[in-house]
């Protein structure tokens, strides 16, 4: 008897400190955020960008000043020889492009873009910016989980998506991890729009997420390529908000400045 009350004193007071935890009034419930590929080689490494340094207050913001009941950090996570490679092919080069078979059909084929290489594991280029590094390590296992996928690591076949490699023919845990979660929508960051941020936005869609996509939290390597793949994802009924808009639509509790010094 005595020990049913102390457990049923233990459970009371768990539910209470539960209840009583001071971000909770800043908590997105059945979301997600989701981080694509914010990795050094897209930023200043060996695929860099010029406009990519332009999100990172913004994925900042998301992190310091919002709770989430998840988080997702993809990372491209190619091996040395990868399909992806132009060094991997013999006479090309950065920009040309080749046609491979598909892993479980032979018939078919796909036209598969070469790039520098990039994003291998044991490099700095493969690492997460710095910034957002710092943050995700203080968020783990304190206040808010936060899921590490590494993708494309396949070398015969590329992955956009986080989700699923460009074949559909290996699924990450992404899925199940979202589902485990209980996770109905997904906020959708990174880099970049027209490659991972898009293949994970599309396929979000297709499993049947509510897919937000913050525009001035993604970029690629020009406006007009960033506007033409943000009407592709509004025709697969992504919804496409800036940060300020999706704040307001999506008001939390008072500001914190616990994070302000990262």
């Amino acid at each position: 008897m005595k020990f049913r009350t102390a457990i049923s004193t233990l459970l009371a007071f768990t539910a209470s400190s539960v209840q009583g935890v001071p971000f909770s009034a800043k908590l997105h419930k059945k979301t997600a955020l989701v981080l694509i590929d914010i990795q050094n080689d897209f930023i200043t490494g060996s695929l860099n960008n010029s406009r990519a340094p332009s999100i990172l207050p913004k994925v900042y913001q998301l992190l310091d000043d919002h709770e989430w009941p998840f988080i997702i950090a993809s990372q491209d996570w190619h091996p040395k020889g990868h399909v992806s490679f132009a060094s991997a092919h013999t006479g090309k080069q950065s920009g040309d492009t080749v046609n491979i078979t598909f892993l479980d059909s032979p018939l078919k084929q796909e036209t598969q873009g070469l790039y520098s290489d990039h994003c291998v594991p044991g490099t700095w280029g493969a690492e997460i910016e710095d910034g957002l590094k710092t943050r995700l390590q203080y968020l783990e296992g304190y206040r808010s989980p936060v899921n590490y996928i590494k993708k494309a690591q396949d070398h015969s076949v590329d992955s956009y998506s986080a989700f699923v490699d460009n074949e559909y023919h290996r699924f990450t845990t992404l899925n199940s991890e979202l589902t485990i979660h209980g996770v109905e929508t997904i906020i959708v960051t990174g880099l970049i729009t027209n490659a991972c941020v898009r293949g994970t936005s599309i396929d979000g869609i297709k499993l049947g997420y509510e897919v937000i996509l913050i525009e001035d939290a993604t970029d690629t390597i020009s406006a007009e390529i960033k506007a033409e793949t943000i009407q592709e994802l509004k025709g697969w009924g992504v919804q496409v908000m800036n940060l300020t808009d999706w704040e307001a639509a999506n008001p939390t509790g008072p500001k914190t400045t616990f994070r302000k010094e990262l």
